[in-house]
């Protein structure tokens, strides 16, 4: 299934031209109009909050979490994560986030000072809460956004952020 992910993922970049921004950068488009324009500025800066906090949490987990299957789960969301976060970032260089917000940071924070022994559950009800807001944040922009970039990464990046729903599910 990653690899499908992985495969899927890269086919949209060639398509899209590349994510790197000295190539062709595709960003919001022009085409849109001023609400649709606010719509996707608050898409990328909410998905963009949410996928930086999920990288941070994870990157955490690789370090404290017990559970082989939950550091798993953290190596998998630190990887696709960060993948998503850059391919935001290219589209949507204007408003995608490059540092998490204040609220994000205070989740971050109480993360941390979890005890040893309680970590594994915490990080995995920080990640079920986290991936069903992603998860509702993609589909409702891939459904019913303006912007066809945008429209296109909420739809791939929703793929793998329901595959680590599920197995964040499994874990619970």
């Amino acid at each position: 299934m990653r690899s499908i992910v992985y495969a899927t993922v890269a086919a949209f970049l060639l398509a899209s031209g590349g994510a790197n921004a000295g190539e062709k950068a595709a960003t919001v488009s022009q085409a849109v109009t001023p609400v649709e324009e606010q719509a996707a500025a608050a898409f990328a800066r909410d998905a963009s909050l949410a996928g930086l906090f999920d990288v941070e949490a994870a990157q955490l987990a690789l370090d404290r979490a017990m559970n082989a299957d939950v550091r798993k789960l953290a190596r998998e969301i630190v990887e696709d994560q960060s993948l998503a976060n850059s391919r935001l970032l290219a589209f949507a260089p204007k408003y995608a986030q490059t540092r998490l917000s204040a609220d994000y940071t205070a989740r971050l924070d109480q993360l941390k000072a979890v005890k040893a022994e309680e970590f594994d559950k915490a990080f995995l009800a920080v990640q079920k809460a986290s991936k069903d807001y992603s998860a509702k944040l993609l589909s409702d922009y891939a459904q019913s956004g303006g912007d066809k970039m945008l429209k296109s990464y909420a739809s791939e990046t929703l793929s793998f952020v329901s595959l680590h729903q599920s197995r964040v599910k499994s874990l619970l």
